[in-house]
């Protein structure tokens, strides 16, 4: 019955579960750690109420669109964001930047995946042309949610 063949990837579906070995664990490993150390960061950061700056509390400088124009960029907030999503303040986060959460729960999803990539040798795998048009989706809608943003902005 199952044997090696059933633990193969099917080539109809867009998403796998496919064994994962060698170098690939140690990808998986990775991701994990850059994962935790989003998580982290973003307790360690105190999120700004202003909904945007929290990142200065890393050293880095303000935004140089939101300094010059004093309108945010697509970016602007994501920081905040996250780092208010895990600290339990939904309302800034959704304030600061909604596309944090898309950024937390793709994160989730990634370590989750990795996780069990390490613990069970399997992971979630997505076909490459479906992965590039959901990222494609994500990318745009983070652009277009900036560029709307940027426009009416009202201080």
């Amino acid at each position: 019955m199952g044997g090696l063949n059933s633990m193969a990837p099917r080539g109809h579906e867009w998403v796998q579960l496919t064994p994962v070995q060698g170098w690939a664990r140690w990808s998986h490993a990775l991701l994990l750690l850059g994962a935790a150390t989003m998580v982290g960061i973003g307790l360690y950061l105190t999120p700004n109420p202003a909904g945007h700056g929290t990142h200065q509390q890393l050293g880095l400088p303000p935004c140089t669109v939101y300094h010059l124009t004093g309108r945010p960029c697509p970016s602007c907030g994501l920081t905040t964001s996250v780092s208010a999503i895990l600290h339990g303040q939904f309302a800034l986060a959704w304030r600061a930047n909604p596309i944090g959460f898309l950024i937390v729960a793709a994160t989730a999803a990634v370590a989750l995946n990795s996780l069990a990539a390490l613990l069970i040798g399997r992971s979630l795998r997505i076909e490459l042309s479906r992965l590039n048009w959901i990222l494609t989706l994500l990318m745009s809608l983070w652009l277009a949610h900036g560029v709307i943003r940027f426009a009416l902005w009202q201080p």
